[in-house]
């Protein structure tokens, strides 16, 4: 047997579900509009080319600054050993390189990772 005083928990919840719905959704959608949200830094990627020079050497060559105006404290990292095989290098013009001629830098996975306008990030990766 059903109560008479039950009846109307139901609708109230709903009701009461859909405004925290709306309230959510306008929060949201107000932070982007108003940029409460923050800006997001765009990642910028400078163009680089890389070619093995023999066995145990290859050479990374800046092409392009990819928006970038400071490339800096430059590092080549061996993905299959774990760990830097060139440290702290600087792209200052487009042309530059970096030469890794170590035992270590023998065909493999690597990572060429810089402080890009003071952000530091992998700027390029790839077998070599």
């Amino acid at each position: 047997m059903r109560r008479m005083d039950e009846k109307g928990v139901s609708p109230v919840i709903g009701v009461i579900l859909m405004v925290a719905i709306t309230v959510i959704l306008a929060a949201v959608i107000a932070s982007f509009v108003f940029g409460m949200a923050g800006t997001v830094p765009k990642q910028k990627t400078p163009g680089i080319t890389a070619a093995r020079i023999n066995s145990t050497a290859f050479e990374l060559v800046l092409r392009d600054w990819g928006g970038a105006t400071n490339i800096s404290n430059c590092g080549v990292y061996n993905v299959s050993h774990g760990d830097y095989v060139v440290e702290n290098e600087a792209f200052n013009a487009i042309g530059d390189s970096i030469l890794c001629s170590d035992t270590n830098c023998a065909p493999g996975l690597f990572r060429l990772i810089c402080d890009v306008d003071g952000n530091r990030q992998v700027v390029w990766e790839g077998r070599v």
